[in-house]
């Protein structure tokens, strides 16, 4: 075995190790780490399989393996920091992750106009926050309601269409029962739809 491919066995193993006994930002290194071994040659001039180095070398499977190093592809080193912290699932690191900022070049955890630096001393408040983000996502918004003039202008149309309608009834039955009465009613409510019509048009409505 080359003494020098060897070597370079020994000092990933040995970072290997050190990202394993150190909190923070070193699982997102380990993940690099993992990646740079499993993507070069070395293990194949060393006559090594990925699942060997895993299990003989960094001590952990491969599946997790791949799995650190998938999760650092997707989100990269903010979901490490971030998971550190506060234990957050990919899952739920999909649904904050708009709200992972960089504030002067460090990640954060942005919320209500607040930044949560992604470091241990905020960790109650950054547990917070992603509980306050989860119920969100699970929440979904309230509807809007109309401006108080739409409300005012409905109002007005349902009383007119009221109005209408107890004109309609109020009239005599010989005259109602005429078809050119009839043609007259049909008329103007033909003219009341159409000047509806023209303004839903304004408004680019389909009608």
């Amino acid at each position: 075995m080359d003494s020098e491919k060897h070597l370079d066995l020994g000092s990933w193993t040995g970072l290997q190790k050190a990202f394993a006994a150190v909190a923070g930002s070193c699982s997102a290194a380990r993940a690099q780490c993992l990646k740079q071994v499993r993507d070069s040659s070395i293990l194949d001039d060393l006559g090594l399989t990925w699942d060997e180095f895993c299990k003989e070398y960094a001590g952990i499977s491969r599946g997790h393996a791949d799995q650190l190093i998938r999760q650092y592809d997707q989100f990269g080193d903010a979901y490490f920091r971030l998971s550190e912290i506060a234990r957050v699932s990919t899952r739920t690191f999909e649904q904050i992750a708009r709200h992972v900022v960089s504030d002067n070049g460090a990640d954060a955890l942005e919320i209500d106009g607040q930044k949560l630096a992604l470091v241990p001393e905020n960790a109650p408040k950054i547990r917070a926050a992603i509980q306050s983000l989860r119920n969100q996502v699970r929440r979904p918004p309230a509807p809007q309601r109309p401006r108080a003039g739409i409300i005012e202008l409905r109002i007005r149309v349902d009383a007119l269409e009221n109005d209408l309608a107890r004109a309609v009834a109020a009239l005599d039955p010989a005259i109602a029962s005429s078809e050119e009465e009839r043609a007259a009613l049909r008329g103007f409510a033909v003219y009341a739809v159409n000047k509806f019509r023209k303004q839903a048009r304004q408004l680019g409505a389909a009608v």
